[in-house]
């Protein structure tokens, strides 16, 4: 099964997601480019986004969400 093709915006375009439209999120490496990501969004009723996303930029945010759970 293959991923649906990537999807891109303008470079200054905002992205905002009301979470309680997600179905499921999913992060997929890409190791053709290793500083790369793929982001996959499933929303309710079965649309699927998938965006190319900086791997370290993921990285520092969950490390982010993790540090502030602990707290």
């Amino acid at each position: 099964m293959s991923a649906p093709p990537m999807e891109y915006g303008a470079p200054d375009e905002e992205l905002h997601v009301n979470l309680d439209e997600i179905r499921k999120l999913e992060l997929r490496y890409n190791r053709a480019q290793s500083d790369k990501m793929a982001l996959t969004v499933e929303y309710v009723g079965g649309r699927i986004k998938v965006y190319e996303v900086d791997k370290y930029l993921i990285e520092r945010l969950l490390e982010q969400l993790e540090n502030q759970e602990a707290s």
